[in-house]
C-alpha cells in the first residue's frame, strides 16, 4: 500500500445484479472474503483504485478496479482511507504500469514476475507489447483462490500465469523460466517483509535472472513507526505491519555487485502529484521540507546483470 498518511474515506461496497435463469430477481453470489494481516491489505489498494477510477479526472483511472469490489462480499466502511491516500494508491500504481510498460518496449522478448499480485488488473492495464511477453503473477494460496474468482485467469494469444506460493520460500522461483530478460515489480511488497527475508528475496533475484529490473517501494523508520503507532489506520487495522525500512536505497547495491540503482524517486515529489487537488499539494509541499517526511516513501528502481566490464 502507499505510505502517504491515511485518514479517512470509506468507499462504499457496491452490489452486482444480475439476471440469471431463475429470474430477475436474483443476484449473482458474491465472493466471500476472509483474508488478514497483510493479504487483506490487498483491498486497501483495489478500494483506492475504485475510489480514483470514480473521479471525473482520474490519475490512474483503473477501469478494472470498480468490478472487482462489485464481486466481493466484503465491508468496505472499514477501509479508512482519505481521497490524498486513494490518490496516492493511484500514482504509485500508476508510476509502476509505466516503469513495466517501458521495460516491455525496451524488450520485446521479456518476462514480467508481478510478485504480491493481489487482486491487481496490472496485466489487462499494461501494454504488452509483441508476443514474447511472458507474464507470471504470483500470490498466496488464500489470495490466489480468490483472485481467480474475480480476474480472469488466462489471456487468449497470450502467455499468462498465476503462480501460488510465499515469496519468502525459495523452492517457485526455481520454476520461473529464466531465459529472457525480466521486470520485477513488488510495489509495497518489501516493507511488509523481515530485513532478512526482503535482502533475501533480492539476491535471490538477481542470480536466478540474467538480466532486468526490479521494481519497489521503500519507507523509512519515520513511517515504520508512525504505521505501529497506528497512525496509518488503512494498515493497522488489518493487523498487518511494516518490518522493514531503508533510510539509504543506494546501500541496496552491497546484495549483489550486479545491482544499481537507476531511480529512488521521493513519493512527495513523483511524477503526477501536480494532478493531485491543491490542498494535497500544499500538503505535500510543506512535507517535502521536512526531511524525514520528505523521505518517508520512495519509489526504486533497479537494474542488475552483467555489466559492460564483465
Amino acid at each position: 500500500m502507499s505510505s502517504d498518511p491515511p485518514a479517512s474515506t470509506e468507499p462504499t461496497e457496491s452490489s452486482t445484479s444480475a439476471e440469471p435463469s431463475g429470474g430477475p430477481s436474483e443476484q449473482l453470489a458474491k465472493c466471500k472474503v476472509e483474508l488478514r494481516g497483510v493479504a487483506e491489505t490487498l483491498l486497501i489498494t483495489v478500494a483506492a483504485r475504485a475510489f480514483d477510477a470514480s473521479n471525473p479526472k482520474p490519475i490512474l483511472g483503473d477501469p478494472y478496479a470498480s468490478d472487482i469490489l462489485e464481486k466481493l462480499d466484503y465491508d468496505f466502511t472499514k477501509v479508512h482511507m482519505r481521497p490524498s491516500h486513494c490518490a496516492g494508491v493511484a500514482l504509485r500504481t500508476r508510476h509502476f504500469d509505466r516503469r513495466t510498460a517501458a521495460f516491455l518496449a525496451a524488450h520485446p522478448r521479456a518476462t514480467v514476475l508481478h510478485l504480491a499480485c493481489g487482486l491487481d488488473s496490472r496485466a489487462q492495464r499494461v501494454e504488452w507489447g509483441g508476443d514474447d511477453v511472458r507474464w507470471i503473477d504470483v500470490e498466496l494460496p488464500e489470495v490466489a483462490e480468490l483472485r481467480r474468482q474475480v480476474l480472469p485467469t488466462s489471456f487468449p494469444g497470450r502467455d499468462y500465469k498465476l503462480v501460488v506460493a510465499s515469496v519468502t520460500d525459495e523452492a517457485w522461483l526455481e520454476e520461473i523460466p529464466a531465459d529472457r530478460p525480466t521486470v520485477v515489480v513488488m510495489e509495497g511488497l518489501l516493507s511488509y517483509l523481515k530485513e532478512d527475508d526482503a535482502k533475501g528475496l533480492l539476491l535471490r533475484l538477481v542470480e536466478r535472472f540474467i538480466e532486468g529490473e526490479l521494481l519497489f517501494e521503500c519507507i523509512n523508520e519515520y513511517t515504520l513507526n508512525a504505521a505501529r503507532k497506528a497512525s496509518i489506520k488503512a494498515v493497522s487495522d488489518t493487523g498487518a505491519e511494516f518490518q522493514w525500512f531503508v533510510e539509504d536505497p543506494k546501500l541496496l547495491e552491497e546484495i549483489h555487485p550486479q545491482l544499481q540503482m537507476l531511480e529512488a524517486i521521493r513519493f512527495v515529489e513523483a511524477p503526477g502529484v501536480e494532478e493531485f487537488p491543491l490542498l494535497t499539494r500544499l500538503t505535500l509541499y510543506i512535507l517535502s521540507w521536512l526531511p524525514k517526511v520528505r523521505d518517508s516513501a520512495r519509489l526504486l528502481r533497479f537494474s542488475f546483470g552483467p555489466k559492460p566490464s564483465d
